[in-house]
């Protein structure tokens, strides 16, 4: 099963790193990305893809139509679990996007299961990884997609043609099975690929 990529999108410091803690504890999970306000979400979802978006209802509310379309568009859906000091605070429209709700108010068994019952949902078999040893190009090109190159910038630093990287992007995403930008910048930190440093 390739990780199941989390962003999480909460303005309180306590209750974020709370949720990205009980997320970390399970297994196959990355937190991609802790956010505070709605723009910082849609600035993120335009860039890096992600599996399961769990986010403030308050934040939700703010995203116009345009923005929750940016935010759910992709090859396939992101689930979408909200945050809420209770049940009243959800209307109809919340609800229809949310695949699930937190209580602020529930046990940790609770948001656990909650949490597991997505990653079961979120479909990560589109690419299903192929136990294959990247090739040293396929490292270096990895490394340059987890900084933040462009194809285009990857092409010119590695004097290849545009439509090489993309054979190549697809020939890691096909061995790894990690399909985002986020996933595979995990994966390159993990491996020792790049460093956190690298990224600041």
């Amino acid at each position: 099963m390739s990780k199941v990529i989390f962003i999480v999108a909460e303005p309180s410091y306590i209750i974020r790193k709370g949720l990205v803690s009980l997320i970390n504890e399970l297994p196959n999970t990355l937190v991609a990305r802790e956010l505070e306000t709605a723009q910082k979400l849609i600035e993120t979802a335009t860039h890096h893809g992600a599996d399961a978006i769990v986010i403030n209802a308050e934040l939700l509310r703010e995203l116009s139509q345009a923005d929750r379309k940016t935010l759910l568009n992709g090859k396939k859906k992101t689930a979408v679990v909200t945050i809420s000091c209770s049940a009243l605070s959800h209307s109809d429209e919340i609800t229809n996007i949310s695949s699930s709700q937190i209580m602020l108010s529930e046990s940790k068994p609770s948001v656990l299961k909650k949490i597991k019952d997505i990653i079961n949902r979120v479909d990560t078999s589109e690419a299903t990884p192929e136990n294959q040893e990247l090739s040293d190009r396929e490292v270096e090109i990895l490394k340059d997609v987890a900084l933040g190159l462009s194809n285009k910038e990857i092409a010119e630093k590695n004097f290849i043609s545009p439509h090489t990287v993309i054979t190549h992007r697809k020939n890691i995403t096909r061995k790894l099975g990690i399909k985002t930008v986020s996933g595979l910048t995990i994966y390159a930190i993990l491996n020792k690929i790049i460093g956190m440093e690298a990224l600041e």
